[in-house]
Order: C-alpha cells, then structure tokens, then sequence
C-alpha cells in the first residue's frame, strides 16, 4: 500500500462546504480542516503511485479546491 499527505488550499468562502466531496473520494482515507496557511489536510491510501495519482487529481477537481502539495510517505 502507498500513502500520501496532501495539503490543500480552498478558495470557498466556507472550508466545511468543500470538506465533505473531498471526503468521498476513493483512496482518502481522513481529511481534517486546519488552522493556518494550509486549509486542509487529506491523508491517502492507493495500491500503487497511480491510484494516488488518481485520488490526487480526484481531490484538485472539486470544486472549491484551489492548489494541493503532496508529500508521499516513505515506509520505513
């Protein structure tokens, strides 16, 4: 299983209106609202590079979402 952090900028006026659709997305396992520069915080799982390239994708199409930066984890 490969993981993944992705940290997400929200151009909506209310960050809890966009929280939900990232939610549903396959491979996002827990995604928290923040308090800060980042808006909020998706924690993803996929089988392989490519599904989390999917989810990624997936969570920089909902509307709301402004930028993501992901930072993949490293099993050690």
């Amino acid at each position: 299983m490969t993981i993944a952090y992705v940290f997400v900028q929200i151009s909506a006026t209310d960050p809890r209106e966009v929280l939900p659709d990232i939610r549903a997305i396959a491979g996002v396992k827990q995604a928290h609202l923040l308090m800060g520069p980042t808006d909020c915080i998706a924690f993803i799982e996929g089988a392989d590079l490519e599904a989390l390239g999917e989810a990624i994708m997936a969570i920089r199409a909902v509307d709301g979402v402004a930028s993501t930066d992901s930072r993949m984890a490293w099993p050690v």
